[in-house]
């Protein structure tokens, strides 16, 4: 069994891998960097996480970047420990490299009894909500990319969540949130 975890960054990578429905196939270490080979239905991805630096920059996106060459593998994420150079930033979100943030928690949100449970709707669903509703996506209440729980569900702007509540005096609660950037 593959296991995922032992550093800060790892938790934090483990922490999307189990709310986007992602497969662990293979880890890679190496004395900073941590590969993690992932799957899901239809789909493939290379995650990098870099732990032990206060800066990650450039060198490691251009790592992270030729690996997923190499490997045919287009969808890239990286998970860092230290802030994120400008230039590493730049250069990683203009490549479509998700870079996950270092000030999302370590540790599992949704297990927190305030925390309601948050799902990205699928497009049959979102429009499904539009018609129950009469209303434009823009027109619900917003919630942004930055958020700690869009980045762990990988929302995008323009998607949906659902958010369903449990209330003792309301029973069964549902909301919804327009993604935002």
């Amino acid at each position: 069994m593959v296991v995922l975890g032992v550093t800060e960054e790892e938790r934090r990578a483990s922490i999307v891998i189990k709310y986007r429905g992602l497969k662990i196939d293979k880890i890679e270490r190496e004395n900073e960097k941590t590969i993690v080979y992932l799957t899901s239905r239809s789909r493939k991805y290379l995650m990098m996480c870099v732990s032990g630096q206060e800066n990650v920059g450039v060198s490691y996106v251009r790592d992270l970047l030729a690996l997923g060459e190499k490997e045919g593998i287009k969808s890239l994420i990286m998970v860092g420990g230290g802030k994120y150079t400008y230039s590493a930033q730049k250069m990683g979100t203009d490549l479509g490299i998700e870079m996950i943030p270092p000030y999302l928690p370590s540790f599992d949100v949704f297990k927190h009894n305030l925390v309601p449970k948050h799902e990205v709707l699928s497009e049959d669903e979102k429009k499904a909500v539009i018609e129950k509703y009469r209303a434009q996506p823009f027109q619900f209440p917003w919630i942004k990319t930055s958020d700690p729980i869009s980045i762990i569900l990988g929302a995008q702007p323009g998607d949906i969540v659902k958010i369903t509540r449990n209330s003792e005096t309301a029973g069964t609660y549902v909301s919804y949130r327009y993604v935002i950037k």
